[in-house]
């Protein structure tokens, strides 16, 4: 028992140390497996708290500057003037009527109707006030968007977005194309904004076209106003333009402002989360193999040693501790260096993408804690076989 007792927890840290830093290569490669998993876990969760914010952000903001008043059925459609009286009002950056044709009541194509064979390609149409691309953050890619004039005098020009481009072959501003088998001029291509799906393979008249539209077989749809409006005033501005718009019955025209997505959202993010985290768990797996394999042909290796200090009086749970410190220490080092290493990762994605980095200091000490964990769960197994390495077979094998 007095042997024993001389092997004091201080003693068995001293060993463990030395044994790690005795052996730089293997414990760095060791160590730089735990890092690896540690530092795919924390920079997941770095970078999606970072994601999470500039979603946010974005979420909010276009809810907070964007909203769309349907016209009310059975009301004749307006005139383009009337949109001056929506962006006289305060907090109104632009504003303009847009409509929107069925997808399977008109055919786009990029040759004549005498040549077209085939499935017609699936090309939304809309019909727009030049002023609706200012109120959607629209800019033209090549070319040019229409203007007054165009609609004012019946030209059969159009703009489309770059998909749509792309399916029926315009390569530049300038060629034709045939919708529902009449002619009409490209004259300017745009990139769609993201998330906004209407004007996504889409091809754009002037908004006369959906005015002048058949009453008996309309292929457009009632109008709708989209306006874009400083942070905060949507949903002020939402009231007003109905009267603005509409005297008569402001009631009803119906003011669609961008839902809260809040949920969406989440749900997302948590599913992403879920998934790069999955990956993470595989790679700390395969760094707690590492430690495991190290240490276990460690114990291999010094198996005389391990004989030699069991004979002079040392306890099982001190050799086992000896090795659960020293896989404890590598973990710890792989932690520290992966939790670096994750830190700057989500720095420098977060400066890419010019997001705002959001760190929980957590994260900080949760990955060498992690790394910690990792190493010391891992050694277990080797640490126990050490504790069972027989003095004298051991001495008589060396």
């Amino acid at each position: 028992m007095a042997a024993a007792a001389r092997t004091s927890p201080r003693d068995v840290f001293t060993q463990a140390w030395h044994a790690a830093v005795g052996r730089r290569g293997r414990s760095l490669l060791t160590a730089a497996g735990v890092g690896l998993g540690v530092a795919a876990t924390v920079a997941t969760l770095a970078v999606t708290a970072t994601a999470s914010g500039a979603i946010s952000d974005k979420f909010d903001a276009t809810r907070a500057t964007s909203l769309t008043l349907r016209w009310p059925e059975r009301v004749s459609r307006p005139e383009p003037g009337v949109i001056m009286n929506v962006t006289r009002l305060n907090g109104v950056e632009a504003a303009g009527l847009i409509c929107e044709a069925a997808r399977d009541e008109h055919r786009a194509t990029a040759v004549t109707p005498q040549h077209a064979t085939g499935v017609p390609t699936r090309i939304g149409l809309l019909a727009a006030q030049p002023s609706a691309f200012s109120a959607l953050r629209v800019a033209p890619v090549s070319g040019r968007f229409f203007d007054d004039g165009h609609g004012t005098r019946a030209e059969q020009v159009v703009v489309v977005d770059t998909v749509a481009a792309q399916a029926l072959g315009v390569s530049q501003p300038g060629q034709l194309i045939y919708v529902d088998g009449a002619p009409v001029s490209v004259i300017g291509v745009y990139e769609a904004p993201v998330g906004e799906a209407r004007m996504t393979a889409a091809v754009i008249m002037p908004y006369q076209r959906c005015l002048h539209d058949s009453r008996e077989q309309p292929l457009f749809g009632q109008p709708m106003v989209v306006v874009r409006t400083a942070l905060g005033a949507a949903d002020q501005v939402a009231g007003e333009a109905r009267l603005a718009l509409y005297p008569a019955d402001p009631g009803a025209l119906e003011a669609l402002v961008p839902p809260d997505l809040r949920t969406f959202r989440e749900g997302v993010e948590e599913d992403t989360r879920a998934l790069f985290l999955g990956l993470a768990l595989v790679s700390l797996i395969i760094g707690a193999l590492g430690v495991s394999n190290a240490t276990l042909v460690s114990v291999l290796e010094r198996r005389p040693e391990i004989g030699l200090r069991r004979a002079i009086g040392a306890s099982r749970a001190a050799v086992a501790g000896q090795f659960l410190v020293e896989s404890g220490l590598l973990g710890l080092a792989g932690g520290i260096l992966g939790t670096v290493v994750a830190v700057d990762a989500a720095v420098a994605v977060a400066l890419v993408k010019q997001w705002l980095v959001v760190l929980d200091p957590a994260l900080l000490g949760g990955g060498p804690l992690l790394g910690l964990l990792v190493g010391t769960a891992a050694g277990a197994y080797p640490a126990w076989k050490a504790s069972r390495v027989e003095p004298a077979a051991s001495l008589r094998a060396s």
